[in-house]
């Protein structure tokens, strides 16, 4: 996989930097590798991906798989940062659309999304 994932240690945060096109078959494989880089033990299950690099999801099937696999890798907030207008847009329907939704914000600077998912801890 061209992406990037790891867990941001310091603030126990998932990052996923989305490079170049997204497939539907990443979009598959990406459950097990956030389990994997989750771990059980892990005390939050937040998500930031980081698309500022990233070029158009495949299609709607995508988008919908993917959402899917964040639901069943246990993702329980996502904060998207560097997405473009058209991007935005797509996800903000595709996340209305979904039967289970995680909350989700875009922000444009990554300090922003990391302090977003910090407040998230304290709501739930």
């Amino acid at each position: 996989m061209k992406h990037e994932l790891r867990m941001d240690t310091e603030n126990e945060i998932l990052v996923f930097h989305i490079i170049g096109d997204y497939t539907t078959e990443e979009a598959r494989e990406s459950e097990a590798l956030f389990k994997k880089e989750l771990g059980e033990s892990s005390p939050f299950r937040q998500l930031l991906v980081d698309l500022s690099k990233a070029g158009p999801m495949e299609s709607r099937e995508t988008r919908k798989v993917q959402n899917d696999s964040m639901v069943k890798a246990g993702i329980t907030d996502t904060a998207f940062v560097g997405a473009t207008a058209a991007t935005r847009m797509i996800a903000k329907v595709m996340i209305k659309l979904s039967s289970e939704t995680i909350p989700t914000q875009f922000f444009a600077a990554t300090d922003e999304a990391i302090n977003w998912l910090k407040n998230q801890r304290g709501r739930k």
